[in-house]
């Protein structure tokens, strides 16, 4: 009862986590432009006039996308990247913030990342030895001269799988499973707490 518990709640954990995160980060950002924003308003409007508060939110909302719209033509530039990777480096110095903030981005790039298939499936393989299975995501294929078929692999690190390894191994040498990629992004996200009681490994 108490392994059903928890791994229901950890399931319902790391699904809300993103979505509740997001839905603060927009919060924050609209309470940081409707507070100018109303002050504005109060110098145009005279105070009688009704629905200010509403405005000054509408416009808030405004500056929002506006704010975002930019950060993303900014970070698209070869100068944006060079001071988004600086931004990255100082929160990584800090120890929650940099957990917090690699499990969201993992998250949410994982599912930025299926959205475009840039993952064909999951799969399982033997590594870092024979004997210890490790999940894999496959982002292409190829043959060699001998004709052998090879997957090309991403192996992520776990909690944060927007870092890891890039292998080719022979399609004899992996073990094909039935798993989405987010299920897969959640296991290795979770350090496999939310691993399903039934793997698909074969011997």
């Amino acid at each position: 009862m108490n392994k059903k518990f928890r791994y229901y709640f950890l399931i319902g954990l790391f699904s809300i986590l993103p979505i509740a995160a997001t839905l603060w980060l927009i919060r924050v950002i609209l309470s940081f432009f409707a507070g100018p924003a109303q002050s504005i308003i109060n110098k145009i409007l005279p105070s009688a006039v009704p629905g200010q508060e509403i405005i000054s939110w509408i416009v808030g909302f405004i500056l929002t996308f506006l704010f975002v719209f930019i950060t993303g033509y900014i970070v698209s530039s070869v100068f944006g990247k060079i001071l988004f990777s600086k931004i990255e480096s100082i929160i990584s110095r800090i120890p929650i913030v940099n957990s917090l903030y690699q499990t969201i981005k993992g998250l949410t790039e994982s599912i930025s990342n299926s959205s475009k298939q840039a993952f064909s499936k999951v799969v399982l393989i033997e590594y870092p030895r024979k004997g210890i299975w490790t999940l894999a995501l496959v982002t292409g294929e190829s043959i060699n001269k001998e004709g052998i078929n090879f997957y090309h692999l991403f192996l992520p690190t776990s909690p944060n799988p927007t870092s890891g390894y890039m292998l080719y191994i022979p399609k004899d040498d992996v073990n094909e499973i039935d798993m989405s990629t987010e299920e897969a992004i959640k296991i290795i996200v979770s350090g496999g707490a939310l691993s399903p009681h039934q793997n698909q490994i074969k011997k």
